[in-house]
């Protein structure tokens, strides 16, 4: 058990330790970049004063930063720090929701062009990584945006039935692949897809049926 002097003494200790102040502090706290060179703290949050409102430029250079830097890690293979600074990304931007009146009529749509690109490069990433249900939600995230085009309208269908396909969800994969195809009729990814879906759920019900006239047959 302690004695008296050496709680005093663990005391001192701890009173004589020092705070940082100024440039210490600074130098202290700041952001040390990874791997990849990214600046950004994790969280928004901690990336900014308390009594800083963001600016809709600042998000979009930050967010545009995180994307190129997702990128990079995933054509060296990375696809779990890929994953982390799309995701990353998205934190950002979604710390400014909706533009100001003040700001330039184009930063809206640039914003949500942004966003969609992300979610499509983050489903794209999980899939390859396994995370099935991970990439749905960023698949289906990327279909709620507006202004999203045709073309990755089908790409999010197109991903998010391939993450249905692992989860052994086929029919509505399979719904999926029907409205993607309508939104991409000669994309040849779609069309194989289609066609594989297609005959294991024939396989499938076949199985079904044999089985269940086994069933009966005493």
């Amino acid at each position: 058990m302690p004695t008296s002097c050496s709680l005093i003494a663990n005391l001192t200790w701890i009173l004589d330790c020092g705070e940082l102040t100024g440039e210490a502090y600074d130098n202290a706290t700041a952001k040390t970049p990874d791997a990849t060179g990214d600046p950004y703290e994790d969280y928004p949050e901690d990336q900014k004063d308390s009594e800083k409102e963001w600016t809709g430029d600042e998000i979009l250079t930050i967010a545009t930063t995180l994307k190129d830097l997702g990128n990079s890690a995933f054509k060296s293979g990375d696809q779990k720090l890929g994953i982390a600074k799309y995701l990353k990304g998205l934190r950002y931007l979604h710390e400014y929701p909706v533009p100001l009146d003040t700001d330039p009529s184009d930063l809206g749509p640039k914003l949500d062009a942004l966003k969609i690109s992300l979610y499509l490069n983050a489903a794209l990433l999980q899939n390859k990584a396994g995370l099935s249900v991970e990439a749905a939600e960023s698949a289906s995230n990327a279909l709620e945006i507006n202004g999203i085009t045709d073309k990755d309208k089908a790409k999010a269908l197109y991903r998010r039935a391939q993450a249905r396909i692992a989860k052994k969800n086929e029919e509505d994969a399979l719904q999926d692949l029907e409205q993607a195809l309508k939104l991409a009729p000669s994309d040849s990814a779609i069309l194989k897809e289609v066609e594989g879906v297609k005959r294991r759920v024939k396989e499938r019900k076949e199985k079904e049926k044999k089985a269940y006239a086994n069933a009966f047959n005493f």
